[in-house]
C-alpha cells in the first residue's frame, strides 16, 4: 500500500480504552476489491463487530474512512464514511458527510480513523503531519458543534481553512439515539445515530490540519481533465434550498406534510415566496465556504440579522427546509432557518427531528398525547414547541428522554393511536424529508435499504420509475441501480459532484491509482458493499420482515394529487422481484452464487447458519 497512488498509505487504529494508537496498512488487492469509504468500513465492520451486541458496546467499531479520490482535484472530495453499527435499527450504518475533513485527513497522512473501545475519560483526537494525538477534553464538553469546532480551531490557533473538526454536539454525549456527526459546522453524516455510536466511545472530536502534505496520483494532468468533465456536467447545480418553494408550487404531493396526515400545508403565496432559492440568497447568504474542490454555488453561511429568530446558520438543505417548514407545519422561513441551524448545533439529526417532533404535534392535537406527558402544549406550526422538543431531547431531559429514543421506539413505547401515526421503517430509521407516498420508488428503497437511508437515486432510473405507478419497473430499477451510490460513497465524493456517474468515476480512479478500472469493475466495488451489509444485517436478526414501512409511512394519502393510491397492493410483489433481482433468495438472503461472483465466498457460510 505504501507505493500506491491516491492513497495515504495507512488508517489509524484507536483504542480508547487502553488510549492506544496504531496503523493499519491494506494490500494493493484489498483496497482494490473495497476501494475505501463504505466499502472499506463494510469488510471491517463484518469482520470486527459481534453481532448481538448494542451500538454503544466498547466491542463496536466507528470507521470514518476516505478513498483514492479525498484532496485531490475532483470537486467535492473533502468528502468522509462513517461506518458502524447503527443506534435506531441495530445493523449497519453507512452515512456521508461533505467539507474539507476527508481531504485534510489523508493530508495528514491517514486515509482512515477506526476507533475501538471506550475512553474512561472524555478525549479528542489531533491529526498534523503524519502524527495523531489524544488530548483531554473535558473543557468541550457541553459544546455545540459550532462551538467545539471554532474552540478546537482557537485553540489550536488554527486560522481560516488550515484545520477541519469533526465533532458530535450536547446530543451526541448523551447518547441520544439519533445523535448525528458534523464536519466544519453544519455538514452532517447523521443517519442512525452515527453521532451516538461515537459519544459512547467518549470521543468529543477530531482536528485535522491542512498542513504540507499531499496526495500523489498516477496522471494529475488526466485526473484533472476528467474533473473538469465532472464539473461541466453539474456546473448547473445551486444547492437544494429552494427545493420546498419548487415542489410546492409544482404541486407534485412530495412534500412532507403535517406527518402525512394531508397535503395542506397552509402556507399563503407571500409565505411560499420566501422559500425560493434566490429570495434566500438575496436577503440571507453572507458567505461562500466551499467544501475541498467545489466551484458549485452551495454551503454558504446565511445570517437572520434581528428578530425573534436571529442567527448565523450554514445554508440548509432542502430536508431540513421540509422538516422545520412543511412536515412540523411552520411556514416563518425564518424559523425554519433557525431550527435547522439549531439541530445542527445541538449534534441532532434533521431528519428524524422533524419527523419526530411532526408526530409529537399531531399526536397532543389529536389527544393521543397529555400536556402533562410531553410537559407542555404544543401542536402544528408552534416554533417555540418545536425548540423546546429539541432541547429537552438533546438534554435527554423529562419526555425528551424518551424521543431521544427515537420515532420507533417511542412510539412503540407510547402505544394506541400515537403508535399507528408514527412514521419509520420496520428497522427503525425514518425516511428523507419527502412524501415518499408519493416517490414509490424512494420509499421501496428506503424500507429494503441496509444503511439506514436511500441505497440509490431516482436520478439514475428510468423515467418509469419515479412512481407512483409501475411498481414491478420500480423494483427492477431499484435493483438494477443498486451499487452506483456505495461505489461512490467508496471513492468518497460529494453526490452532487459526481453524480454516481460509474464511468466517469472508474476513470477518475484509474487516473488516481494508475489501475485500469472498468466501470463493472468499478460497479461491482459497490455491489459487494451492499451484499456485506445485507449479510451483516441478517445476522443481527433484520430479517426479510423488516422490510416494510409503518402504517403511517406506507398509508393511502386521503388528499392531494395521489389521493386514495397505495403503494401497499403491490408491495409483497414487489419485494419478492427485488430479492430475484439482487440474485438472493426469497428469505432476501443473498445466494452462494451471488456472493461468489462478487469474490465474498467467505461469507456464504455465515449465512448458511441462519437456515
Amino acid at each position: 500500500m505504501v507505493d500506491l497512488k491516491g492513497y495515504a498509505g495507512k488508517v489509524l487504529k484507536i483504542n480508547l480504552t487502553e488510549g492506544s494508537i496504531e496503523t493499519i496498512k491494506y494490500s494493493n488487492a484489498v483496497l482494490r476489491k473495497y476501494l475505501g469509504g463504505t466499502a472499506l468500513g463494510a469488510k471491517i465492520l463484518y469482520d470486527m463487530v459481534p453481532r448481538d451486541i448494542d451500538f454503544d458496546d466498547p466491542k463496536n467499531i466507528v470507521f470514518i474512512g476516505t478513498g483514492p479520490l479525498n484532496g485531490t482535484s475532483i470537486g467535492g472530495s473533502g468528502s468522509v464514511s462513517i461506518v458502524t453499527k447503527g443506534a435506531l435499527t441495530g445493523g449497519a450504518t453507512s452515512s456521508q458527510a461533505n467539507g474539507l475533513f476527508g481531504a485534510y485527513m489523508k493530508f495528514s497522512g491517514f486515509d482512515g480513523v477506526l476507533l475501538t473501545g471506550c475512553a474512561e475519560k472524555w478525549q479528542y483526537l489531533v491529526l498534523e503531519n503524519g502524527k495523531a494525538e489524544l488530548r483531554d477534553a473535558s473543557n468541550l464538553l457541553g459544546l455545540d458543534t459550532y462551538e467545539v469546532t471554532d474552540k478546537l480551531r482557537e485553540v489550536h490557533g488554527a486560522e481560516g481553512r488550515t484545520a477541519s473538526v469533526l465533532s458530535i454536539g450536547p446530543a451526541g454525549e448523551k447518547k441520544v439515539r439519533w445523535a448525528g456527526t458534523f464536519l466544519d459546522h453544519g455538514h452532517s453524516a447523521s443517519h442512525n445515530g452515527t453521532g451516538a455510536a461515537i459519544g459512547s466511545k467518549r470521543l468529543k472530536a477530531i482536528i485535522a490540519f491542512r498542513g504540507e502534505g499531499k496526495i500523489p496520483v498516477y496522471d494529475q494532468k488526466l485526473l484533472f481533465d476528467i474533473s473538469q468533465k465532472m464539473y461541466e456536467d453539474v456546473e448547473y447545480f445551486r444547492g437544494t434550498i429552494g427545493g420546498v418553494a419548487n415542489m410546492w408550487k409544482s404541486q407534485s404531493g412530495a412534500l412532507p406534510v403535517k406527518n402525512y396526515s394531508t397535503f395542506d400545508w397552509g402556507v399563503s403565496d407571500e409565505e411560499i415566496d420566501t422559500y425560493v432559492e434566490q429570495s434566500l440568497r438575496d436577503k440571507y447568504q453572507i458567505d461562500r465556504m466551499q467544501c475541498w474542490g467545489c466551484r458549485l454555488l452551495h454551503s454558504t453561511m446565511f445570517e437572520i440579522k434581528e428578530g425573534p429568530y436571529k442567527c448565523h446558520v450554514e445554508e440548509p438543505e432542502y430536508e431540513q427546509m421540509a422538516a422545520w417548514g412543511p412536515a412540523t407545519g411552520i411556514t416563518d422561513v425564518e424559523a425554519t432557518m433557525m431550527l435547522s441551524g439549531l439541530t445542527d448545533r445541538l449534534g441532532l439529526d434533521n431528519n428524524e427531528a422533524g419527523w419526530l417532533v411532526g408526530w409529537v404535534m399531531e399526536a397532543m392535537e389529536q389527544g393521543w398525547l397529555s400536556e402533562e406527558q410531553v410537559g407542555f402544549k404544543t401542536g402544528f406550526g408552534d416554533i417555540a414547541g418545536a425548540e423546546k422538543i429539541l432541547r429537552m431531547v438533546a438534554d435527554r431531559e423529562g419526555f425528551g428522554d424518551l424521543l431521544a429514543e427515537g420515532v420507533k421506539r417511542a412510539s412503540q413505547k407510547l402505544g394506541g393511536k400515537a403508535a399507528e401515526a408514527a412514521i419509520y421503517t420496520m428497522k427503525g430509521n425514518t425516511p428523507r424529508g419527502h412524501d415518499h407516498r408519493n416517490r414509490w420508488a424512494e420509499m421501496f428503497d428506503t424500507v429494503v435499504s441496509n444503511t439506514s437511508t436511500i441505497e440509490t437515486h431516482m436520478s439514475a432510473m428510468s423515467p418509469d420509475a419515479q412512481g407512483p405507478a409501475n411498481p414491478m419497473v420500480i423494483s427492477d430499477e431499484v435493483a438494477r441501480t443498486k451499487g452506483l451510490m456505495q461505489l461512490e460513497d467508496s471513492a468518497v465524493t460529494c453526490r452532487f459532484n459526481t453524480r454516481m456517474n460509474h464511468k466517469r468515476l472508474a476513470e477518475a480512479i484509474s487516473a488516481a491509482t494508475g489501475w485500469d478500472m472498468s466501470p463493472e469493475e468499478a460497479w461491482d466495488i459497490g455491489r459487494r458493499a451492499v451484499n456485506l451489509l445485507r449479510a451483516f444485517n441478517l445476522q443481527t436478526g433484520i430479517s426479510k420482515e423488516y422490510d416494510r414501512p409503518s402504517p403511517r409511512y406506507g398509508s393511502t394519502p386521503i388528499d392531494g394529487p395521489t389521493e386514495g393510491v397505495s403503494i401497499m397492493p403491490h408491495w409483497d410483489r414487489m419485494l419478492e422481484n427485488y430479492y430475484e433481482k439482487m440474485g438472493w433468495n426469497s428469505e432476501g438472503v443473498p445466494t452462494e452464487k451471488t456472493l461468489s461472483t462478487l469474490g465474498l465466498e467467505w461469507v456464504s457460510d455465515d449465512l448458511a447458519k441462519l437456515e
